[in-house]
């Protein structure tokens, strides 16, 4: 193909999924050491940044779908890691709460994130680091545009 080698033909969205497969095995297998399963850190960094947050919302900033998040947060519940409680002016809203011990781990997974950002960005400056992290929000971004305009057109 012109002289090009295979990583030079290599899309980007082909190089991201396979960063993003890579660094998903390292967050599994250091959040099953504090005891956690699959999605649960990303739960618990949520709660952490908003706790009380209603069941649904937190499935869209959990990036899953609603029913997706149920099984995962009844799992949690059983663990003692959170409670789900009625909203106070409509009870049809669940609201997610982090428990004593669900804080306890909560700052263990996030000891995990600060240690993986480090194997991240270990050898790129200050700049680099600031520069990739705003082509990935704007591409996360994007993506989350392109999804909610995808689940439209179906809807139509």
């Amino acid at each position: 193909m012109g002289g090009r080698t295979r990583r030079e033909r290599e899309t980007t969205a082909h190089l991201l999924a396979q960063v993003a497969k890579l660094l998903r095995e390292r967050i599994r297998v250091r959040m099953e050491a504090i005891g956690l399963r699959r999605g649960q850190g990303f739960i618990l960094r949520e709660l952490g940044e908003q706790g009380g947050i209603a069941q649904t919302e937190l499935a869209q900033q959990s990036l899953v779908r609603p029913a997706t998040l149920t099984p995962v947060l009844q799992r949690m519940e059983r663990a003692g890691l959170v409670e789900r409680r009625p909203d106070e002016a409509d009870q049809r809203i669940s609201r997610v709460y982090l428990t004593a011990k669900g804080e306890a781990v909560r700052r263990q997974a996030e000891a995990i994130w600060q240690e993986l950002d480090q194997e991240l960005f270990a050898g790129f400056s200050e700049e680099e680091r600031a520069q990739l992290r705003g082509f990935l929000v704007r591409i996360r971004d994007g993506l989350r545009h392109a999804g909610r305009a995808e689940e439209g057109t179906r809807a139509a």
